[in-house]
């Protein structure tokens, strides 16, 4: 039975909805309670609509959704990049428009796989959803911002599918839930139970699943051992612009670490990124007090620098990159930062695009990206990295751990985005690197969150937006070798959605074609 009949204004109107409350739940912890319902609308606004109208429906799912989730781009792009309030405005639709691309697509597809059995209206969303995501992620330099697994976060015992599927396992669990409470509203008697009965199916067996998961002990013969301090040294965003202020940050959290190793001592610190804004190895001076720093503390420091491979000039290339310094002030290879962010650190199709560093007063950076995944050694352990924006793409932690890694960070500058959500929705991306890989995580944050993940997702310490302070902690990790089975499978979960879709659009397409004329 389809609960919309021809209005295309009711089923445009359920769309909005969708996703206004989808986007509700980013990062709305308290808001969480809509996730299972979300998309409810929306699955019932596609029963019956044509290809065309699934993607209309699927672009105004977008729009809503991301319009919700973004109000943190208006205040990068009005408060930084010097765009005034019309513009800025103008600014955030167009970044709320291209995302909802992605759904379009999906709106497409799930209407042209025409599902109309139960079993089949159950699956094809989902797998619908699944493969949007994974488009996401690599499309176009990729964008996996905010899944739909993310809101999760916050509940271990409901994240720790994670480690069989990834996220994309996840997400799937999210959308059929919601497919089948959307088939319990189609359906009388018998079959609105059957709906309601697989969602709590769902659910439960998640449950079930995780409180096993966390309650098996964690392998510890063998194991390794390092005292890590997590520095948060809250510097304003707006504060770097200032004159001299690389220098007065620079020795700013060098003051504020040495006050914490004084009661903490510590084999490893972690700054965030932008904690030390200057070129390496180019500023002598700040590069001397740096390394000394290390030396006096018989401490190792893990932090986020613009390394240089030629003096400051026209012909050097520039990195964001992550450097150890071991307690003899050694400089170890540098990890340079692999995904940058569009717009931020560089402007992609500068032929499409190059008008952006007309309009901004901080013109997009002018990056070079790494090429491969560097985990740092420390006292017997390997740490992979994600510099900011990296954390949001599964593949990155993969091939760190495929590298050797055994535990992973973070080193992000979230001071840019103000209170608009992005900090806690950047923190939710790190946690679920934690679970699919099976290693712990360590976050620098500049004004937060910081925080500390064991390698099941559960939050140990964190510190929030604002806090000037520090995590001091013991890093332990299991003898080497073994990864997860998401680790392992990468992104076959996902690319089996994408292909099981594209089987129900042939079947669609093909039993179409044997359907006899009307007459």
């Amino acid at each position: 039975m389809e609960v919309f009949s021809g209005s295309l204004r009711a089923r445009a109107a359920a769309a909005l909805v969708s996703g206004l409350l989808l986007g509700l739940t980013f990062p709305n912890a308290s808001l969480v309670v809509f996730l299972p319902v979300a998309i409810v609308p929306f699955a019932l606004a596609l029963d019956g609509a044509s290809p065309g109208r699934g993607a209309l429906l699927g672009g105004l799912f977008g729009v809503a959704f991301w319009l919700t989730t973004f109000p943190w781009i208006y205040h990068v792009v009005h408060r930084f990049g010097g765009l005034s309030a019309p513009l800025a405005s103008l600014a955030l639709l167009i970044a709320a428009c291209i995302p909802s691309v992605a759904f379009a697509a999906m709106g497409w597809a799930a209407a042209l796989a025409a599902p109309r059995t139960a079993a089949a209206r159950l699956l094809v969303l989902p797998a619908a959803w699944v493969a949007q995501e994974l488009l996401r992620t690599y499309a176009f330099s990729g964008f996996p911002w905010a899944l739909v697994s993310y809101p999760l976060a916050p509940w271990p015992v409901l994240t720790q599918a994670a480690a069989l599927g990834g996220a994309a396992l996840v997400s799937f669990l999210v959308v059929l839930v919601n497919a089948a409470l959307a088939e319990a509203m189609r359906e009388r008697g018998r079959g609105r139970l059957a709906g309601a009965a697989v969602a709590g199916s769902v659910l439960l067996a998640a449950i079930t699943f995780g409180s096993w998961r966390l309650g098996r002990p964690e392998a510890s013969v063998g194991g390794r051992s390092l005292r890590v301090l997590i520095v948060q040294p809250n510097v304003a965003q707006d504060v770097r612009f200032a004159p001299g202020a690389a220098e007065r940050i620079h020795f700013d959290v060098t003051g504020l670490t040495r006050a914490l190793l004084r009661k903490a001592p510590a084999d490893l610190v972690l700054w965030p990124e932008s904690a030390t804004p200057f070129a390496w190895p180019w500023s002598e001076g700040l590069r001397e007090d740096l390394t000394r720093l290390c030396r006096e503390e018989r401490t190792a420091l893990l932090f986020n620098t613009v390394w240089s491979d030629a003096p400051l000039d026209d012909t050097a290339a520039y990195f964001n990159s992550a450097l150890l310094v071991d307690g003899d002030g050694v400089v170890g290879e540098p990890y340079h930062k692999l995904r940058l962010v569009p717009f931020g650190e560089y402007v992609p199709a500068p032929s499409l695009f190059g008008w952006v560093n007309q309009v901004s007063q901080e013109a997009p950076g002018a990056f070079t990206p790494g090429s491969r995944a560097l985990p740092l050694e420390r006292g017997g352990i390997r740490l992979g990295g994600a510099i900011c924006y990296e954390v949001v793409y599964p593949w990155i932690a993969r091939a760190q751990v495929a590298a050797g890694a055994d535990a992973l960070y973070t080193l992000t500058n979230d001071a840019w985005y103000g209170d608009g959500g992005a900090q806690e929705q950047h923190w939710q991306a790190a946690v679920f690197r934690a679970v699919e890989t099976g290693r712990p995580l360590l976050r620098a944050a500049v004004t937060g969150v910081s925080g500390w993940v064991d390698a099941r997702g559960r939050t140990l310490a964190r510190l929030g937006p604002g806090a000037r302070a520090g995590i001091a902690g013991t890093l332990r990790v299991p003898p080497r070798g073994g990864a997860t089975l998401a680790t392992r499978l990468g992104d076959a979960p996902a690319l089996v959605c994408a292909a099981a879709l594209l089987v129900a659009i042939l079947r669609a397409r093909a039993s179409v074609r044997r359907a006899p004329p009307h007459v």
